[in-house]
């Protein structure tokens, strides 16, 4: 397995994290409001990071590393280039469901450094125009990561970013009048005297909504398109990845993990429930990070779902695990949505709600490689938000993690992704067929399937 020096890869697995949470926020129906200052614990390092000179390509092979599959495979960045792009985030226009928006991870800038760009189509996929939404630079914070899109009801697209290294992380949202082609303006939401990361944005209400993770998880809200954010409020010291959703009333509920429990709360306000405690992941063979996280959607009448990733099924790997509510306050037992009998591992889920009431979850599966290295995208899809269909292969081809000369195997992204359209699905994830980290989407027709 090829391997990288020890010094990259401390800078590897520094940045991009969920960053420690510092300080203590009771975890209650009061919101404190925070202010920030710097902290060395939330500093992230420089990582700028060379080609490896003696890369090898390494595709992923065996008797199941490729196959007929029933879904498209589409390559969205159009780059020449060997550059690894990652950990992709996906929004769908609400009113066209072939303008699809997708933001990455990019290295193509050159000199070791990566940003965040944008992917965007308006004919489901078949062409794709590429975009940079980190236009407001700040000297001091060369890198941008963690990308998050939201389209507002205007039809303007929302794009959230952290800016990074070697400063502390701010974050930032850009907006785009011509759906993502171009970014007219960027507004920094936090301070550059504070360290933030792992962004998540949702728009409701006329209302743009920014959640990141810092000293607690904490919420910035702005009532003018993003020119201007309120003050910092803290909803739980030991909160970290946030996903928001917003239900049919234009309530936004927040998803969050801690490192026991998945919760969820209203961002307006109240206290935090339970939806099921976590059991830290197994250990696996693969060097790229992959945590507990939260997927959520909610559906048309008010029911909220969530997937994560979970290590509780000793001798079979990590699972996901899928917890249903009516309420957002009581939770049905979590059940398995992999149905595979191995002890391969599932990670990085992601779940979509379609509007006829479909849940959609899709993840990171090892099952097609007896050495749980290499991986492919998994699907399933429940009607009834119950029971859930058989499990689906949707790559067409394996993805060996060490196979990109840039990361080399130390990391894929924090998430993979999915959005809904009319009719259909788009799951995005980050692929290696190509000798180099790709993002790839799969459009998943909702009918008949």
């Amino acid at each position: 397995m090829p391997r990288i020096k020890p010094f990259v890869v401390f800078g590897l697995i520094a940045l991009l994290g969920a960053i420690a949470v510092l300080g203590a926020f009771a975890t209650s129906g009061a919101r404190a409001t925070v202010a920030y200052s710097d902290t060395a614990g939330l500093t992230v390092p420089s990582a700028n990071m060379s080609l490896s000179t003696n890369f090898k390509a390494n595709p992923a092979t065996g008797a199941e590393s490729a196959a007929n599959v029933a879904f498209a495979n589409i390559r969205v960045n159009q780059d020449a280039s060997t550059e690894a792009q990652n950990e992709p985030f996906v929004a769908v226009n609400p009113t066209n469901s072939n303008h699809i928006v997708v933001g990455a991870n990019s290295w193509q800038v050159g000199n070791g450094r990566f940003e965040v760009f944008a992917y965007v189509t308006f004919d489901g996929g078949k062409t794709w125009a590429t975009s940079r939404p980190y236009i407001d630079r700040n000297a001091s914070r060369l890198n941008a990561a963690d990308p998050t899109v939201a389209f507002g009801a205007d039809g303007k697209v929302y794009f959230g970013f952290v800016a990074i290294t070697p400063a502390p992380g701010a974050v930032a949202v850009s907006t785009s009048n011509d759906g993502g082609l171009t970014w007219n303006r960027q507004n920094w939401v936090t301070s550059f005297a504070g360290a933030a990361d792992k962004p998540a944005i949702a728009s409701a209400n006329g209302k743009l909504y920014a959640f990141y993770q810092g000293q607690a998880l904490v919420s910035q809200v702005s009532a003018d398109g993003g020119s201007t954010w309120s003050a910092a409020t803290a909803i739980d010291a030991a909160g970290r990845n946030a996903a928001p959703v917003v239900d049919r009333n234009g309530t936004v509920w927040l998803f969050y993990n801690t490192p026991s429990a998945i919760k969820v709360v209203n961002a307006a306000g109240g206290r935090a429930v339970t939806v099921s405690n976590t059991v830290a992941l197994q250990g696996r063979p693969t060097q790229y990070r992959a945590n507990i996280y939260p997927a959520a959607g909610v559906d048309s009448r008010g029911n909220f779902y969530v997937a994560w990733a979970d290590g509780r099924n000793v001798g079979r790997g990590n699972d996901i695990l899928l917890s249903r509510s009516s309420d957002a306050r009581n939770w049905s037992a979590p059940v398995n949505v992999n149905t595979d009998s191995g002890s391969s591992d599932q990670l990085l889920p992601a779940l979509s709600v379609s509007k006829d009431g479909s849940v959609t979850v899709a993840w990171l599966d090892n099952r097609n490689d007896s050495a749980n290295v290499n991986y492919d995208v998994y699907m399933a899809r429940s009607i009834d938000g119950v029971t859930f269909g058989a499990n689906q292969r949707v790559t067409a081809v394996s993805s060996n993690p060490n196979n990109d000369p840039r990361t080399l195997g130390q990391m894929i992204g924090d998430y993979f992704a999915m959005a809904a359209g009319d009719g259909v699905v788009y799951t995005a994830w980050t692929d290696t067929r190509n000798n180099n980290a790709d993002i790839y989407l799969a459009p998943i027709p909702t009918a008949n399937n």
